[in-house]
This record gives structure tokens, sequence and C-alpha cells, in this order.
């Protein structure tokens, strides 16, 4: 059951850590998404869906435990946390065209307005927010004068601007993504 919180629109779910269970999990943000009053085109909840389910895929794979997941409201955005317990900070790789994986974190940078990562006990939250797009109603519905979000610490990464496709992006990994010490392991 999802938990929610007065103070802060949020709710709060456990994944289990299964890759199996992404798929339901993925969905559940977006209907949770869907009851924070933000308004969410389809466009952005199916961006919300994707983003939602590399994060937790990333979390189940590399950690063989259940991971929280807590979908918020900050102002006019769309906060999604995911907390697992391996305190590495994921790193980009070198995916190849053949690759099934390592492409995940490079589709956050890219669609998310701003992501992080954040040392957690006994692990780590990855996290990332969507704005709602600028309303073309008439209605004075446009969020983007939102003001931003708290501080995330060092580990914040701001959303990359497409340029040019995934080859720019690729070309300028190494300075989106922070890297980590220790352990690493590659994003989905």
């Amino acid at each position: 059951m999802a938990s929610r919180s007065p103070g802060r629109p949020t709710y709060g779910f456990t994944v289990a850590a299964a890759v199996e269970a992404v798929p339901a999990a993925r969905r559940r943000v977006v209907s949770l998404a869907k009851d924070l009053g933000l308004a969410l085109s389809d466009q952005t909840l199916e961006t919300v869906e994707l983003l939602a389910g590399e994060v937790i895929a990333n979390a189940v794979l590399y950690t063989d435990a259940p991971c929280d997941v807590s979908v918020t409201r900050a102002d006019e955005r769309l906060r999604v946390e995911v907390t697992d317990t391996d305190a590495s900070l994921p790193s980009a790789v070198e995916a190849g065209p053949n690759d099934e994986s390592g492409r995940g974190l490079l589709l956050v940078d890219a669609l998310a307005h701003a992501w992080g990562m954040q040392p957690e006990p006994p692990g780590k939250t990855t996290w990332f927010e969507v704005m709602p797009e600028p309303s073309t109603d008439g209605l004075g519905n446009d969020s983007a004068e939102a003001p931003p979000s708290p501080s995330s610490g060092d580990a914040a990464v701001q959303r990359a601007e497409y340029q040019g496709g995934m080859a720019s992006l690729a070309n300028s990994r190494s300075s989106c993504f922070p890297s980590a010490t220790g352990k690493q392991h590659q994003a989905a």
C-alpha cells in the first residue's frame, strides 16, 4: 500500500528484488504520479514510466535486494526517488551498438529536467524530476517558472539539452555522470 505525506504529497512503496517486478513498479509510479495533481501529458507520463523503469531496474539488478521508491510533488515538478542498498554510484560505460544495456543513465540525462544521486545509509538514492509542459491552452498553467528543487548535494546532475541525438550525449557523458569510488557497475 502506498503511503502519503500530508506536508509534501509523497507516495512510497517497495519493489521486490526481481527484474520481473520492474514493469509493475514503473506502471505504479505513473499511477501515483497522476494522483499528485500535476498537469502531466500522456507523453510526459510515458517519459516518467521509461525513466522510472531504468532507475528501478538498475537498483534491483545491481543489489539483488528490494529498493524503495517515492513519488513526490516538489512544487510544480514530479520527483521520483529510488533508494537501494548499494553505496557505489554508477558510472556511464561505453555501450556498443549491439549491447543490450549501458544506456539507461544516458536516457535519464536526456529526458529528465534534473537528476542526480546522493549517498544514503546504507546505500544511495537516485532521483529524477520532470516538469509539465508549458500550457498551450491559454489558461496560464505554464510551469516554466517553477522554482528550482532543493539541492541534492554534489552528486546532482542537471539535464543536458538534447542536441544532435544520442551521439552528442555519448561524447559528453564523461562530464555528465558522477564517478564512483570503489566498486563500479554498469547501468542498465
